[in-house]
């Protein structure tokens, strides 16, 4: 049925290989209901990874299966229509399977890929392949992914960058052929990564060149980026085009879509739109209002004295005048709550950051002594962090100040990628300053590294294969929050300027959340959103642009990250005062690594079957 059929076999055999249903058989289950349903459920996810292996092979290859490295989606209404038909099929299995019959694992596990075959099915449904530039513009993003997984193979890994350069043509072509007047503002966001891809070309060619000796071979390679390079172009003038055009076509999705989405994607319990709304609205007050209280001591007045804050790199010195905390002037209930421009005239006076040091190296430093200090306080067990750090490739380093890239699947480790400064001694220092300033820097540690989400992600490999494969977002980007607080409850984030950069991260994430919903349920028009921004809460129009760039291209995700935390956070109140004294942070914080990433409304569950078991779980637990 898809071009790449005989893959479908060797994908169905990978994960059946791996299933724990195959290793239960092993052990002599009684019960033969349970035996045919968690068969029966293990068969749908293979076919469910067949269709994603054969028929989306960009998806595969973030899933974990190389082999489809060399291959870019097919872009067509005859290939949409064949996916939706297959995933159809699937779905009529899964709704068969007795859940009753599953175990506990197997059922948070049925929940996690009942969600993501869900999501497959919506976004098939959207017909993309006619609306939306974004998404012939991923197929940069797939070239890319093959730059950025671990080298195993160097010339496998040359032949699979080859092939998918050489498919690129085919992709400008069905964008040219397909897509029927979209909506400009998207055409603007492809047209930008478009650019980017451009830009990159040269690092595809040198990429292909490299250990090649034979001429005709070297020769080919440069063909090959050279008509890519050509595509990219093609690509760049057409979305150029279409972002100059009149169109019916809106980006926002419209409540109906946008609540769907939020329910398959990210895992949303329903609520009534209107409660929701009322929930963001009131997180933006408490957001802004705890900035205001971190920021009014800490402006400038005339009562203040010179203090020296000390830089990580090298410890340099930086003098800046604060207001002492034992003299804070009385608050003024009568002023407004402060907002982004106050916190921007604060913040640059911590903004400061030493060029001449190697910022991968200190950040490497800086992680460990996090990870040291938070065992040390009793927030995480004793462990040992392997971490795979790298500068971040061109690609993405233009918008981006860092990445986490996804584990692929079962088979590799997590990837840090961080922007290394670039362009003359001005902008470097401009850049560094800003992506790499001391508390910036610790946020980035808590939230990404220790105890952030390649902590998680590290521990979350020793689960079962779905919960690697097909993980709850919320609980991902939630994740990413709580270990921020996690850091701040230990003391880790404690300095003065911790605790601003922290509530404008807070308030960042609120208004994100809030302008996201407001968008995408049509209630904002894009112009009315970048207001609300600028002119309501003083965001610069680089930040507030940057923000929308986001919303725009990742409906929900925003949202996602409240959704996640409110789990997380409800589940750590809760045991806490369930086991009063005997509560264990390092303890809980552990299990809740090794859990995955489960559905937000079924983390107490999962927590409770840890604690009644009275262990630890290994690997060979979680997998029954």
């Amino acid at each position: 049925m898809f071009r790449y059929v005989r893959l479908i076999s060797f994908a169905a055999a990978l994960f059946l290989i791996t299933s724990p249903a195959v290793a239960q058989w092993a052990l002599g289950e009684e019960d033969i209901d349970t035996i045919m349903e968690e068969k029966s459920f293990d068969e749908a996810v293979s076919r469910y990874n067949s269709i994603i292996f054969s028929a989306q092979p960009e998806a595969a290859t973030r899933l974990g299966f190389f082999s489809a490295n060399e291959h870019l989606n097919v872009r067509t209404p005859q290939q949409n229509a064949q996916i939706l038909a297959a995933l159809l099929t699937v779905q009529e299995a899964v709704d068969k399977i007795d859940t009753n019959h599953l175990s506990a694992a197997k059922q948070i596990d049925y929940t996690l890929f009942k969600d993501a075959l869900a999501y497959s099915l919506w976004q098939t449904r959207q017909n993309r392949f006619s609306t939306d530039p974004l998404y012939y513009a991923e197929a940069f993003d797939a070239i890319y992914d093959l730059t950025a997984r671990p080298l195993t193979a160097p010339a496998r890994q040359r032949n699979d960058l080859a092939a998918r350069l050489e498919a690129l043509p085919q992709v400008a072509a069905q964008a040219e052929k397909n897509l029927k007047n979209p909506n400009p503002f998207l055409a603007q966001l492809a047209m930008e990564k478009a650019y980017y891809a451009y830009l990159s070309a040269d690092d595809w060619k040198n990429a292909l060149q490299q250990g090649i000796e034979d001429e005709d071979a070297l020769a080919q390679a440069q063909s090959t980026s050279l008509k890519a390079k050509q595509a990219a172009k093609k690509m760049f003038d057409l979305f150029k085009q279409f972002s100059k055009e009149q169109s019916t076509q809106d980006f926002r999705l419209g409540e109906n879509n946008y609540f769907s989405l939020l329910k398959t994607r990210y895992q949303w319990q329903a609520k009534k739109p209107a409660a929701f709304l009322k929930e963001l609205e009131s997180a933006v007050k408490t957001a802004q209002k705890s900035l205001t209280e971190v920021l009014e001591p800490l402006q400038q007045q005339p009562d203040t004295q010179e203090i020296t804050v000390v830089d990580g790199i090298n410890q340099p010195q930086t003098t800046v005048k604060i207001t002492p905390a034992d003299k804070k002037k009385k608050k003024n209930k009568n002023l407004p709550p402060l907002n982004a421009q106050d916190f921007y005239a604060v913040a640059k006076l911590f903004m400061t950051a030493n060029i001449d040091n190697t910022p991968l190296q200190t950040l490497e430093h800086q992680t460990q002594e996090a990870q040291q200090f938070l065992t040390d306080k009793g927030f995480l067990p004793p462990t040992t962090l392997s971490l795979a750090m790298s500068p971040m490739g061109p690609y993405y380093s233009y918008t981006e100040s860092s990445l986490f890239l996804p584990s692929f699947g079962t088979q590799t480790a997590p990837r840090f990628e961080l922007r290394i400064p670039s362009g003359n001694k001005i902008n470097k220092q401009e850049q560094f300053n800003k992506d790499f300033n001391a508390p910036t820097r610790k946020l980035l540690i808590s939230g990404e590294l220790i105890p952030g989400r390649y902590y998680q992600a590290q521990n979350a490999r020793r689960t079962t294969p779905v919960r690697q494969l097909f993980p709850s977002v919320s609980m991902q980007n939630g994740w990413t929050v709580y270990a921020k607080h996690l850091a701040h409850r230990a003391g880790y984030l404690s300095l003065d300027e911790d605790l601003l950069f922290l509530a404008w991260d807070e308030y960042q994430r609120a208004l994100a959340a809030w302008v996201d919903a407001k968008l995408h349920t049509q209630q904002y028009t894009y112009a009315q959103a970048l207001e609300f921004l600028t002119q309501t809460h003083g965001l610069s129009e680089e930040d507030a642009t940057a923000m929308l760039k986001n919303i725009a291209t990742h409906p929900g995700e925003a949202v996602s990250y409240q959704i996640g935390l409110t789990a997380l956070e409800n589940a750590h109140e809760k045991f806490r005062k369930k086991q009063g004294k005997k509560f264990n942070e390092a303890d809980f914080n552990s299990r809740l690594a090794q859990l995955g990433n489960v559905p937000p409304n079924l983390l107490e569950k999962e927590l409770n079957r840890l604690y009644q078991e009275g262990k630890q779980r290994t690997a060979a637990d979680l997998l029954f």
